[in-house]
């Protein structure tokens, strides 16, 4: 009698293996800069509804102070939260957002995007204090003498925030927000309220330093060199949602609404150029860039003469005096990366 018996197990040759190897290899290959695509897609969605939560933040509190976006100083007259000093300005970044910030509009976590390149400068404020802030009595603050602390001092808007009251990582300055906003000086001061207009940018990813290839141009622009003091080629914002050579980013404008631009100067965005020489009088206006934007004869240098654009994060301001420069010496100190 016969018996059937067992089927024969036979496993993988080692070219079946290979071979399977090879395929499971070419799909992650395929598939891999999409899932990386799909994450930098979040990421800037993720960032693009935090720019959003700040202007809305902006919009109500302007609502409320006679359509001013936050202005410390004015804020703060009567010194219960920064004593004044000979000079100097309360009219920085960290705490025109911490203001927002102690007034509920958003968390300290949302001033840091999610795409944020420079982590070693550049870190979330964990010790945020809405309740009497320690760094107040630093500060020279006397809320007695106003309604009480209206912000938290301790709140840093760059690395080189001036006052010893800011809060450190370590022993190491940081920067507590990742983003930049109109210049709230001179002329440019008229843009820091709510006005409606569409093409007004207000705050956005902050952005690296160019130069004009010619001047007037209509907004041709070439990234700073290496030895730059204001970083171009080198810059860490190029890497928050571009590439190694491009810029591209989130900006609030001041009607409220947040676009995904994919260079520095936005179509629609333009200045009026200086009326003399030739050329038009109407050009692309580089977020980034300090031009030279006057109407009449003469060419004025003076940024609290100027109206265009300028997004930068802001270390300190003059009060009444001083040239627009960027850079760290002089009255007014802005900060690029």
């Amino acid at each position: 009698m016969k018996t059937r018996g067992l089927p024969i197990q036979r496993g993988f040759t080692l070219i079946e293996l290979l071979v399977v190897i090879s395929i499971i290899a070419l799909l992650v290959g395929l598939l891999l800069p999409a899932l990386s695509r799909a994450t930098q897609a979040a990421r800037a969605l993720k960032d693009a509804n935090q720019v959003r939560s700040v202007m809305q933040g902006m919009i109500v509190f302007a609502q409320a102070n006679s359509d001013s976006y936050p202005l410390p100083s004015r804020h703060d007259a009567g010194d219960g939260t920064i004593a004044s000093s000979s000079g100097a300005s309360k009219d920085n970044t960290g705490n025109i957002l911490s203001i927002l910030i102690f007034n509920g509009a958003f968390l300290p976590e949302m001033a840091v995007s999610p795409s944020e390149s420079n982590t070693g400068q550049v870190k979330r404020d964990e010790r945020y204090q809405y309740t009497n802030p320690e760094a107040v009595s630093a500060a020279g603050g006397v809320p007695a003498n106003g309604s009480g602390a209206m912000w938290d001092p301790g709140f840093a808007g760059t690395p080189v925030d001036p006052g010893t009251y800011r809060r450190l990582d370590g022993n190491v300055k940081v920067a507590h927000q990742s983003y930049a906003h109109q210049i709230p000086l001179g002329r440019r001061l008229s843009r820091w309220s709510s006005t409606f207009a569409t093409t007004e940018a207000v705050i956005g990813n902050r952005g690296p330093g160019y130069s004009e290839i010619v001047w007037p141009t209509s907004g041709r622009y070439t990234l700073n060199s290496p030895t730059s003091p204001v970083p171009g080629v080198t810059s860490n914002t190029l890497l928050i949602h571009g590439g190694r050579n491009t810029w591209e980013g989130n900006i609030g404008y001041n009607d409220g609404h947040v676009t995904f631009e994919t260079k520095p100067a936005p179509d629609g965005v333009n200045y009026r150029r200086n009326a003399s020489g030739s050329g038009p009088l109407t050009v692309a206006d580089n977020l980034f860039v300090d031009e030279q934007d006057d109407a009449s004869a003469s060419i004025q240098t003076d940024g609290r003469l100027k109206s265009n654009a300028l997004l930068r994060p802001v270390a300190s301001l003059p009060v009444n005096t001083g040239t627009l420069t960027t850079g760290s010496s002089g009255s007014v100190n802005l900060w690029a990366d």
